[in-house]
């Protein structure tokens, strides 16, 4: 018996060594509190942030950069933010206020637009996979998805505290039945891919297709982690068993996607919103292998062992909800939220690192919606974790974040470089420098129009469809988009009320990254190719927003008095260079713009295109 016990022991060493070294795995952690660091006073810092900052830029022989001027960051700020570029009258007004407080009333002013939750919202429904097709083949329309962008346009500019719109999306349903925005929200669960025109076993298959999108896209968009890899065994790099997985499958299976009347639209009306309706719980087998043929036992609903450290096995707490009946989600909810008992600490840490990247270009974690062991490692885990706790002490509200962030002398930093600091960081990992970085595809978009004076900026409802070019349309098996398209103010809107059809994006999208929306993006592919400045040249609804630019820059300019031609060409080169870039032109490009427009054959009009092209335009420092 002694014998037998020795030989049991050897075994379940590594068994419980494996075990302890997944749970002390860095972003399993809980958060406990981290000491900003105090070393000497340093006078380039502004918040505690940059301490962190400092901190490691020191122990490399690293100095950041000084503030940018007052021009960049206005330019910065309401890019940042909004999406959109200050006018001459609020960059003046900008930058003659030399009062220490301005900078901060900016950044409150900007985050207070209706405008934020749309630039915003566009960043999360990457993460929530959102489209309004089917996708695949058949690739059917969703005509009430659109409901859910509009949510979470809402839920962002109420500065709803993230844990309740976390909760909210997964069981908004069941934890505020009668809140016309939890319902809404709940669509997060509907806006992935679905297999459609399938019978039989095929029709199985494609509902366990489904549950694995939603499973996957809650795993990556919540915790960064990729659960739906457990799908056929258990994970080959986290501690995510297949068991974990199927358990998580069980919260969902009960439910389907469904429309219902929800009290969201203009002047209190109702509109139809796709949304999530739960039912009771069933039976829940571990499929091995993945296979819908191999059905084993009933594993019932749960969360991840590893994120559980009271537990293995919570069923009860799970199960401890105002609603004992039910599907579980709001148990669910509740664990995914929880920083005490359940995944909150790693919430608090994946959503934190999502605003330092959006804000910065790159994560603190880089790879933002993976934080297992495959995916990198923060590159300063102390000012992570301190961000994703003064997240929570703000009753994880995201506005404060946000101006904490822009308010460190590391945000406000310019973009100079040099060769010497280079070669010591060379990706820039300890932030010496604020990196240009180049408008995304719905931004830029945005940007012709509001230049060229054109955008309606309605906010909410229906998503549009613009013109799109015929041959572009038929490259598909079916005509996924009209052809009768007239480009007008009805189309003219922010980017993100454009139809997000999956077969079919608009290749002015397609050609600038937008991804296709069928899984979770934490991160967009960045491509630099030639077909994007072709586009710039060549495409109908660049071309005609340089003439709305050109009419709107002639209007202006005769409304200056002016003696001759070289003064009106002066006068219209000085307008389009605020319209285009905020900024006052230089003497240099006044000279060069009205010598251009001089020349025989050469317009107004060709002069506004240029501008649209120009790598400025495209990018903010």
């Amino acid at each position: 018996m002694r014998r037998i016990l020795i030989l049991l022991s050897f075994i379940a060493a590594p068994i419980i060594s494996a075990a302890a070294k997944e749970q002390a795995y860095w972003a399993f952690q809980p958060l406990t509190p981290v000491k900003v660091p105090t070393e000497e006073a340093n006078p380039w810092a502004r918040n505690a942030i940059d301490h962190f900052i400092l901190e490691n830029a020191r122990k490399r022989q690293l100095s950041p950069n000084a503030s940018a001027t007052r021009n960049s960051l206005i330019r910065r700020a309401y890019f940042d933010l909004i999406g959109l570029a200050p006018s001459r009258k609020e960059v003046e007004e900008f930058t003659a206020d030399s009062s220490p407080g301005a900078y901060h009333q900016l950044v409150s002013e900007l985050l207070s637009s209706p405008h934020y939750g749309e630039r915003w919202g566009r960043h999360w429904l990457d993460v929530a996979r959102f489209g309004e097709s089917h996708g695949y083949e058949s690739d059917n329309e969703r005509p009430t998805a659109w409901t859910y962008r509009d949510a979470v346009i809402r839920a962002l500019n109420e500065d709803m505290p993230f844990d309740r719109f976390t909760q909210w999306q997964v069981a908004g349903d069941s934890l505020k039945g009668d809140d016309a925005l939890a319902q809404a929200l709940t669509g997060f669960l509907t806006e992935g891919s679905t297999v459609t025109n399938v019978d039989g076993i095929d029709r199985e298959k494609a509902m366990y297709d489904k549950m694995d999108d939603i499973v996957s896209a809650t795993g990556s968009a919540f915790l960064g982690l990729t659960i739906g890899c457990a799908r056929c065994h258990d994970h080959k790099y986290d501690p995510i068993s297949q068991r974990d997985y199927y358990r998580l499958v069980g919260f969902f299976l009960p439910g389907k996607p469904t429309d219902r009347n929800v009290a969201i639209g203009d002047k209190g009306g109702t509109v139809k919103a796709l949304t999530w309706n739960g039912g009771n719980t069933r039976k829940n087998p571990l499929l091995s292998r993945g296979d819908v043929e191999q059905k084993e036992g009933d594993v019932g609903s749960g969360v991840l062992t590893v994120l559980s450290p009271d537990s293995s096995d919570i069923t009860n707490w799970i199960l401890e909800t105002e609603n004992k009946g039910g599907d579980g989600r709001q148990g669910l909810a509740r664990w995914l939220t929880d920083v005490d008992k359940g995944a909150g600490a790693l919430l608090a840490r994946v959503i934190v690192n999502r605003l330092w990247q959006h804000h910065f270009g790159v994560g603190l974690v880089k790879t933002s919606n993976n934080f297992g062991s495959v995916g990198d490692r923060p590159t300063n885990q102390d000012l992570l974790d301190w961000l994703a706790t003064e997240l929570i002490r703000e009753g994880w509200r995201l506005k404060p974040m946000h101006k904490l962030i822009m308010t460190s002398a590391t945000y406000m930093q310019s973009t100079e470089w040099d060769q010497k600091r280079h070669a010591i960081d060379p990706e820039n990992t300890l932030h010496w420098r604020r990196h240009p970085r180049r408008l995304e595809a719905e931004i830029l978009r945005d940007s012709i129009m509001n230049t060229a004076g054109t955008l309606n900026r309605k906010l909410y409802g229906p998503s549009v469809k613009p013109w799109v070019s015929s041959d572009a349309v038929k490259t598909g098996s079916t005509n996924k988009w009209p052809t009768n398209v007239k480009d007008g103010p009805e189309t003219w809107r922010r980017s993100i009320y454009v139809f997000m059809r999956r077969s079919m994006r608009v290749p002015f999208f397609e050609t600038f990254d937008v991804p296709d929306a069928m899984q979770s993006r934490g991160l967009r592919e960045k491509t630099t190719v030639p077909t994007q400045a072709l586009l710039l040249l060549n495409n109908r609804f660049v071309r005609q927003q340089a003439t709305h630019f050109a009419q709107r820059v002639i209007a202006a300019a005769k409304a200056r008095p002016t003696d001759s031609k070289p003064e009106e060409w002066r006068a219209i080169v000085e307008e389009a260079y605020w319209l285009a870039f905020s900024r006052q032109a230089t003497d240099t490009e006044i000279k060069l713009g009205t010598e251009l427009m001089a020349k025989e054959q050469q317009t107004v009009e060709n002069f506004c295109h240029i501008l649209l092209t120009l790598n400025e335009f495209a990018y903010v420092d």
